[in-house]
């Protein structure tokens, strides 16, 4: 996780390209960027938050990114998006950590999701373009 970019100074607008998971701990992070790097993935364009300090970067309402951030953080509240920062916020309260993993076409967005998954993954999102879509897996009876 050393070469990931572990709570950033900056501000998080929208992971485009991105599949975004919550992951239960920092060692579950540590594990699952193991499996990642061994897929090809570089480590160096990986992006975590954890704790308060990822909160406070995550900023859902922008008021710490100036008001151009507070506008953007204003629009996405009546979106999906706004659910998703959210659910994230949250998260991170509760000790969790908020991974994003960049991905390129179907098939490494399928190993992606794989890895997360196995690793606790939950909330998987894949942002693209137009679209924050909700990756929901098949329920076991």
């Amino acid at each position: 996780m050393d070469r990931s970019h572990k709570n950033e100074e900056r501000f998080y607008v929208y992971p485009m390209n991105r599949v975004v998971a919550v992951l239960p701990d920092e060692a579950h992070v540590r594990t699952s960027f193991e499996d990642l790097e061994n897929t090809g993935i570089q480590l160096d364009s990986l992006h975590v938050l954890t704790g308060s300090e990822g909160e406070r970067l995550l900023d859902r309402r922008g008021s710490d990114h100036g008001w151009l951030a507070r506008l953007t953080r204003f629009l996405q509240r009546g979106a999906y998006e706004g659910n998703v920062l959210q659910a994230h916020s949250k998260a991170l309260r509760q000790g969790r950590s908020v991974v994003y993993v960049p991905v390129q076409g179907t098939a490494q967005r399928r190993r992606i999701v794989g890895i997360l998954r196995s690793h606790g993954g939950l909330n998987i999102l894949h942002f693209r373009r137009w679209a924050v879509e909700q990756i929901v897996f098949p329920s076991v009876p």
